[in-house]
């Protein structure tokens, strides 16, 4: 189940948003980018991938890899 306590148990939307990653991918993810806040790539009210599968049944590292293909980071 997800560890990220930010992220309820109901959450069964198709978005992942910035603040639902780990905190390191999070750090990652703005190095990447070359940014200082979220809010520079308006990832504070912008999801930052979709998903197409229930995630309450995903895994905080599934979410995260997820992001990171979607993105382009890996």
């Amino acid at each position: 189940m997800l560890t990220n306590p930010k992220l309820g148990a109901s959450v069964a939307d198709d978005t992942i948003m910035f603040g639902e990653l780990s905190s390191d991918i999070q750090k990652r993810l703005l190095d990447f980018a070359g940014v200082s806040h979220p809010g520079d790539k308006f990832w504070d009210v912008l999801p930052v991938a979709y998903i197409y599968q229930n995630k309450t049944q995903m895994s905080q590292a599934e979410i995260d890899d997820e992001a990171l293909l979607q993105l382009r980071v890996i």
